[in-house]
Order: structure tokens, then C-alpha cells, then sequence
């Protein structure tokens, strides 16, 4: 079966799309340096997930986990950013005639109808009980559970979306990643099918913008503090996140803030 994509949701929550966007003429503050935003545009990416990792494919079967992989065309040019929400497509999910729930997947349903001999047509009912998906984790730098309970950063209880949290029509602005122009600092993303069912289309999209950086002199920094009546008012971006062990001394933060 070719990939499928089922469409979206008649419900969603309504996240807020501009909640991590940066505009032309801001000021961020990025691994103790200073930038101003020169210009930005929106950028969508899907990662399509096969037994080999991120390459064209189809289904994928219950049970299927692709490990961590990583797709080097993520990496942004030299002076740009990129601030990308994963979600995942949605796959509706039915009760067939009989009450069966597990595994029901697309099935060609018949009803068993007596007449002068027992014949089986076409018309069978299933009910459509909402939406499945797998599950995508992140470590992000490599190496770093990223989602996940402080104590349980392996335990595949925690640290994970699905599309009941990050859908593709209604991104999940509180899981955006930030990636930088370096090899190091791309994501790795894990695919786990653990639905049931093969799941039809196992594509992970990222949306968000990329963005283009201005590395502030000491004199640009006093203009803009000047302009602004002796405050400098930044945003304060993290692409690592939270601090991890090893590097509790990270400077963390991400809200806009004045000095």
C-alpha cells in the first residue's frame, strides 16, 4: 500500500503559531553572543521513515522502532537558524462489526446474508474511534533525551510525541527545536510504532521558519540600547533546552528579557 495521508482533524486545539517566532529586526542572544534577526521565511520538512531510517518508503509494521537517525540536510547555512515544531500525520483508527479493536486496520468488511444459500455482501459497518499514530523521540544535541522526567530520560514512558500531542494540523508549539549551522547540533529523531497496526503514513513533519543571523559588534549592541532608551530588550534562545548532566551550568531561559 502506497503512503496515505488520512488528512486532518474536524477538532483541534488552536496552539498559538507565533509562539516561538522571530521577526526581522529583533534582537536574540545565542550562546552568549548577540544577533539581530535580518530577515525570516516559513519552512516545512518531512521526514519519511523506513526500516532504513529517513528514506522514501511506505508502511511500517506494529512493533516497528527505527532507532535514532538524523537527516544531515537539516543543517541550516552558516548565520541561519532554524526553529521547527515536529507533529505527526494522523491514521484513523476503527472497531470493526464484531467489536474487535486490535489490529482492525483497513479491512474489506462484508455482512452475511441469508437467502436461498449463505452469501457475504459489501456494506459491512465499523466505527471510527479517533486517530493513531507512532511515537517520536528527540535527542537533541546527539546524545540528549530531549521531553523526557528528569529520572527516566531512556524509559520510552516519557519523552515522546505522538498525535494526540503534537498533531500536523495543530503543531505543538511547546516542543519547537531550535537547530544550528553545525553538524553536531543536528537532531536525532526515533520512530516507534507501538499502535496495534501498520501504520500507513510514518512521515514526521517539522514546521516552523529558518531565520537570518547578524552578529552584533559591541557598537551595534550600544546603538540598539541607545534606540531604545538605554535598555537592551533580547530574546534569550537555548537550542540545548533544559540543562543535562555534565552541564548543569548551561545558561537556560527563552523568554524575552531586558538588561
Amino acid at each position: 500500500m502506497a503512503r496515505v495521508n488520512f488528512g486532518r482533524s474536524p477538532t483541534v486545539r488552536g496552539y498559538n503559531p507565533m509562539e516561538n517566532t522571530l521577526k526581522p529586526g529583533y534582537i536574540i542572544k545565542l550562546r552568549g553572543k548577540f544577533y539581530a534577526v535580518d530577515s525570516v521565511e516559513g519552512l516545512t520538512y518531512d521526514l519519511v521513515v523506513t526500516a532504513q531510517g529517513n528514506t522514501n518508503g511506505t508502511e511500517v509494521s506494529d512493533a516497528y522502532d527505527s532507532g535514532y537517525f538524523e537527516d544531515e540536510d537539516l543543517e541550516p547555512f552558516r548565520n541561519h537558524l532554524y526553529c521547527l515544531v515536529p507533529s505527526l500525520y494522523r491514521q484513523p483508527k476503527f472497531i470493526s462489526r464484531s467489536g474487535t479493536y486490535d489490529g482492525v486496520g483497513f479491512p474489506n468488511d462484508t455482512t452475511v446474508v441469508t437467502v436461498s444459500s449463505t452469501q457475504s455482501i459489501g456494506g459491512a459497518s465499523r466505527t471510527h474511534v479517533g486517530d493513531i499514530s507512532g511515537k517520536v523521540f528527540l535527542k537533541h544535541p546527539a546524545g540528549i533525551a530531549r521531553w523526557s522526567a528528569d529520572e527516566a530520560p531512556e524509559n520510552d514512558k516519557t519523552g515522546f510525541i505522538d498525535v494526540n500531542t503534537s498533531p500536523v494540523d495543530d503543531p505543538n508549539p511547546n516542543f519547537a527545536i531550535w537547530i544550528e549551522s553545525s553538524e553536531s547540533m543536528l537532531p536525532n529523531f526515533r520512530f516507534l510504532n507501538d499502535t496495534g497496526e501498520a501504520l500507513f503514513y510514518p512521515v514526521i513533519n517539522l514546521s516552523g521558519f529558518k531565520a537570518r543571523l547578524k552578529e552584533m559588534s559591541p557598537s551595534d549592541i550600544e546603538e540598539a540600547r541607545r534606540i531604545n532608551g538605554g535598555r537592551l530588550v533580547y530574546k534569550l534562545i537555548v537550542p540545548q533546552g533544559l540543562p543535562y548532566a555534565g552541564a548543569i551550568t548551561a545558561e537556560t531561559g527563552g523568554s524575552p528579557n531586558m538588561i
